[in-house]
This record gives C-alpha cells, structure tokens and sequence, in this order.
C-alpha cells in the first residue's frame, strides 16, 4: 500500500514538473559591440571614485549617488540622468564625456532633502539619446530598525 503511495506522488510530482509553461522564454544577445555600461551602482557614497554602501534604499537627507563604469567609448558622448521621484517629478543632469579614452568612470548625485517625497524612485542613464541602464531605488523618511 505504502508503494502505491509513494508511486502515485512520485507520478503526480514528475507530471508537474514536466509541464512547459508557455510564459518563459531566452534569447542571445551578442556580442555587444560600442560603448556601453560595463556596471552601475546605487551607493551612500563615493570614496576614490569606487561605490560605498551599496543599496537600493535610502533615507531622507541621505545623498543618492549613482557610479557609472563606461567601456568601449570612442569619445564624444552626452549622458544624461533623469531622476523620477514617486510622484512623477523628473530631475535632469549630464556631463560630456570628452577625454581621449575608451574606459571611463561617471559619478551623478541626488541629496535627499527633508521635502523629498517617500517611495519608489527611478534613475534612468542615457548615452547620445539611447537609455543605457535604469535603477529601481526607495526613499523611507527614517531607518527602519
């Protein structure tokens, strides 16, 4: 009787595990050729131009900074950010990246003040008007112990 059970659930398991689920898929992409971003943070801060603490949430009053690591530039280039606070308010800053190098580092940062609203927040990088990376970030009005 115990073998028939455990048959059985070993069946239904194999069954359920064996369905395909219409909802997923994969591609290759590649490779990447042109500048691009090689990785970008959020952090508390920026020590010798490397990310400190970081995170993807943040508190009123703190600074966000958002570190750029650029590769395979062949120069000039505009970034652009554009910060998107909870309630739909968008912030702009860029630089132009002008050096003679294929590999460059780019730091923007946000200060948190005591009017910010609370909630989710986004950063979008653009390169020449083509959106490169974006990040997903909370603003909380107090740690959270």
């Amino acid at each position: 009787m115990r073998l028939r059970i455990l048959a059985a659930v070993c069946l239904g398991v194999l069954a359920l595990t064996s369905c395909e689920d219409s909802n997923v898929s994969g591609i290759v992409v590649g490779p990447l050729v042109g500048p691009r971003v090689q990785e970008s943070q959020l952090a508390l801060d920026i020590v010798d131009g490397a990310p400190l603490g970081i995170t993807d949430i943040f508190v009123i009053g703190e600074y966000v900074n958002l570190w750029v690591h650029w590769i395979d530039l062949d120069p000039p280039h505009r970034v652009d950010v554009k910060w998107y606070d909870s309630l739909g308010a968008v912030f702009e800053t860029g630089v132009d990246l002008t050096q003679n190098v294929s590999e460059q580092v780019t730091i923007f940062t946000l200060e948190m003040s005591e009017f910010a609203p609370v909630g989710r927040w986004e950063v979008e990088v653009y390169m020449d008007d083509e959106l490169m990376r974006s990040h997903i970030f909370i603003v909380v009005d107090a740690v959270i112990s």
